[in-house]
Formats: C-alpha cells, sequence, structure tokens
C-alpha cells in the first residue's frame, strides 16, 4: 500500500511543463512554444501557409501553398462533377494536413528553431527534460 502512495506523491510533486523556452543564439528574447495542440497552425495554416513560415516551417508553408494553387489550378481546368470530387479531395487533403499541423505543430517548430541554432532554456529542469524526451529534441 505504501509504494502506491509514494508513486502517486512523486506523480504531483513534479508538474508536466505547459511550455519550453528556447533561447536564441547570442543574446535576445526567449521563445516560449507550448505543449500540446497548436490552434493557430489548425486553424490559420490554410491562410496561404502564414503561421508555418512565420514558425520557420517553410516546407510545411510551401506545401500549403501548394495545395492551394492546385486547388485553383484544377477549379480553372475542370468543369462540373470531376470539379467538385477534386474540391472534395483537396478539402480533405486541407483538413488531414491541417490536424497534423495541429497535433504536431509545436514539435516540428522547436525542431526547426534548435536546427536555426537555438538552444533549450533551463535543460536541467525536470519539465523540460520530459518535453524535450517527449518530443525527441537534440538539446
Amino acid at each position: 500500500m505504501r509504494l502506491r502512495r509514494d508513486k502517486a506523491k512523486k506523480r504531483i510533486a513534479e508538474p508536466a511543463a505547459a511550455r519550453i523556452g528556447l533561447k536564441p543564439p547570442g543574446r535576445g528574447r526567449l521563445k516560449w512554444i507550448r505543449v500540446g495542440f497548436a490552434w493557430d497552425l489548425f486553424v490559420l495554416s490554410p491562410l496561404l501557409g502564414l503561421p508555418l513560415f512565420w514558425r520557420r516551417l517553410h516546407a510545411w508553408g510551401a506545401a500549403m501553398l501548394g495545395l492551394w494553387l492546385l486547388w485553383i489550378a484544377l477549379g480553372s481546368v475542370l468543369d462540373g462533377r470531376p470539379k467538385w470530387i477534386a474540391g472534395m479531395a483537396i478539402a480533405a487533403a486541407f483538413f488531414l494536413l491541417d490536424l497534423f499541423l495541429g497535433f504536431y505543430g509545436n514539435r516540428l517548430t522547436a525542431r526547426a528553431y534548435l536546427r536555426h541554432g537555438w538552444t533549450v532554456d533551463h535543460p536541467d529542469y525536470a519539465a523540460t527534460r520530459k518535453v524535450v524526451a517527449r518530443w525527441k529534441l537534440d538539446a
């Protein structure tokens, strides 16, 4: 019985991190990245991929822009039922890509910043170590 209480106390004593801080190379302000669902990417990334470019996720932003261009090209070339089917397929691709970016966008953002020379702020904190291990960051 006592072992179960000790494990429960240990879990309560160590809160999960709500966000992780990244330091820029040299001097500058910390960039805070939340842990969890990225609502801004889920909702706003279909707007020409702008939030993705702002987060240094250029390949994903280009994929969104490419989907937009494909939608416009197919809309101008096709007519009738094929246009409707192609539009539904592209809308489904948008939704699936948005869902993926919602779940993995913050992790991808952290990796992109680390590739650009940023470092994890306070890597010795237990909560930060948990996030680094869960996101598989090379900190």
